[in-house]
């Protein structure tokens, strides 16, 4: 399996676990200003940016929450900005969240709030 299929993979299993636990899918893969979100969510009233991480196993890649960092951050930020402004969401209550897939064993860790900006 390559890098992409396995993005592929972990994407769908984290948008299983996310609509098995209540949320909403508003958006998958969402473009803007060259950054993109994996996955646009809602929980009640709030809007939810996910970024997936995918491993294939445990590796010597780390968490995949470390592979966020403050740079994702910030395109995901930008990226969040202007799909709230294309959807007029100004006054929208948003947060940003991690999900870590283990491809291997179909687990999902997800980490509300993983960051704020």
């Amino acid at each position: 399996m390559n890098r992409r299929e396995l993005g592929a993979l972990g994407e769908a299993l984290a948008l299983r676990y996310m609509q098995e636990r209540g949320f909403a899918l508003l958006a998958k893969n969402y473009r803007a200003l060259r950054c993109e979100i994996d996955l646009v969510l809602r929980d009640g009233k709030t809007i939810v940016f996910a970024e997936v991480k995918t491993r294939a196993a445990s590796s010597a890649y780390g968490l995949g929450r470390e592979a966020v960092t403050a740079a994702k951050q910030r395109n995901i930020a930008k990226a969040a900005a202007a799909y709230l402004a294309a959807y007029s969401l100004y006054d929208a209550c948003v947060r940003f969240d991690v999900l870590e897939v283990d491809a291997a064993n179909n687990l999902v860790t997800h980490i509300p709030g993983a960051f704020t900006l």
